[in-house]
């Protein structure tokens, strides 16, 4: 077995110490310059935070994190002179302040005075703590004097989509204020509303990154700060969906309701859901009624849904014609809506199917003249919602389709009109 030379060893560790030192140096020095290139900086100091010789020492996070806040400060600057920044400076600002940060809280507790006869921290005798070192003032006025600028940061990312930086920027911002490593010297917290304001954005963020866990805890911690936009339940609510979690959809629909009553219909909608999904049709009408009274006629589009609800509510018992009526008054309320005319016509459509179903030994004569003018009607109304809202009414060309190929001879020509559509 081949012997190990702990001398060529340890000459081995020394080494490797040393380069790390000099890399240290090298970007200390490129640091001091009059006009340092931060991004170098950053590249140079690299190897010296992975290292166990100096990544337990604070030098090489105080060298890392005053470049980055440098980036940032270069790119604030241009941008209060009046020059349009690029996506690419926006994110290595925004990258750079974060970095910034999170170099400095690693180096604060490394940086402590030592004992040179010892070699051992000095200890406050009042405390009982090490007593910081020379850089820990310095670091500290920067996190407080930018503290602001971590909206900024965010807003940087976010404009560039990249919405996972803007999240954990402004996560920095909501937490600096209670951090347990600057303690007494962390910065004041804005107004509660400000902050919930930044909770909000960090919603957006998340959901726009897929960190839906993240952004569905979000909401309780926006409730908190008393910040109030209708969007956070709604959002949260497509943060729980996502998660396939129907307990938190649920429950944020009830406080959304509970808060903004029907000016999103979306949560009664959900509570409506819930009602059905447990057959209890009582529920459902006492709850679609209220929120229909409490609707004023100034938000026709609102309360045009929730007449299309209700009679949607009504198609699941089978009361066809009160449907019928229920769709009417949505119209009426609101003809813009595609979705009113389209489940119209489901309703009339399904009508005729099942009197064409029940009327297999009818003459033909009669079968149509009962059928055809009941799959005509519906036409007409599936066109109408095509023609307001063909984005989302995708599967309407081939229920047309169908619809005219059933009505047979004459109609080839509309059939195919729909076909390919």
């Amino acid at each position: 077995m081949k012997k190990i030379s702990l001398l060529g060893l340890g000459l081995f560790t020394a080494m490797a110490a040393t380069a790390q030192t000099n890399v240290v140096n090298d970007a200390k020095h490129m640091l001091d310059q009059a006009k340092p290139d931060y991004a170098a900086v950053q590249k140079t100091i690299q190897p010296a935070l992975q290292d166990p010789s100096t990544a337990n020492t604070a030098m090489p996070w105080y060298i890392n994190g005053k470049a980055g806040f440098g980036i940032f400060d270069n790119a604030y600057m241009q941008e209060a002179l009046g020059t349009q920044l690029s996506a690419d400076q926006k994110k290595a600002a925004g990258a750079g302040l974060l970095e910034g940060y999170n170099s400095y809280i690693k180096a604060l507790p490394l940086d402590v005075e030592i004992d040179k006869k010892t070699g051992e921290p000095k200890l406050d005798k009042k405390t009982g703590k090490a007593k910081p070192g020379k850089l820990v003032k310095e670091m500290v006025k920067t996190m407080k004097d930018n503290y602001i600028s971590l909206k900024t940061g965010g807003i940087y990312l976010f404009d560039v989509q990249d919405y996972s930086g803007a999240y954990d920027v402004w996560e920095m911002y909501v937490n600096l204020p209670s951090s347990s490593v600057l303690g007494d010297d962390a910065p004041k917290a804005e107004a509660d509303t400000l902050v919930g304001q930044i909770m909000y954005y960090q919603l957006l963020a998340a959901l726009s990154s897929d960190r839906n866990a993240e952004a569905l805890a979000k909401v309780p911690q926006i409730e908190k700060t008393g910040y109030k936009n209708i969007d956070v339940y709604v959002y949260g609510i497509e943060a729980a969906r996502r998660l396939n979690d129907s307990i938190a959809q649920l429950d944020l629909a009830k406080r959304g309701y509970a808060e903004y009553g029907t000016q999103n219909v979306s949560f009664v909608g959900q509570l409506i859901n819930e009602h059905l999904q447990h057959n209890d049709f009582d529920g459902c009408y006492k709850l679609v009624n209220e929120a229909i009274a409490a609707t004023p006629d100034s938000m026709a589009a609102v309360k045009s849904q929730l007449y299309d609800i209700l009679g949607v509510i009504y198609e699941q018992q089978d009361k066809s014609e009160a449907a019928i009526e229920a769709f009417d008054k949505a119209i009426s309320i609101d003809a813009t809506q595609g979705k009113n005319y389209y489940d119209k016509a489901r309703v009339i459509y399904n009508q005729a199917v099942k009197i064409d179903e029940s009327m297999v030994d009818a003459p033909e004569s009669e079968r149509k003249a009962k059928v055809d003018p009941l799959l005509l009607d519906a036409a007409k109304l599936f066109e109408k919602a095509y023609e307001i809202d063909s984005t989302n009414l995708t599967n309407i060309p081939s229920i047309l389709y169908r619809l005219y190929y059933r009505l047979g001879a004459g109609y080839e020509e509309q059939a195919e009109t729909w076909k390919d559509r």
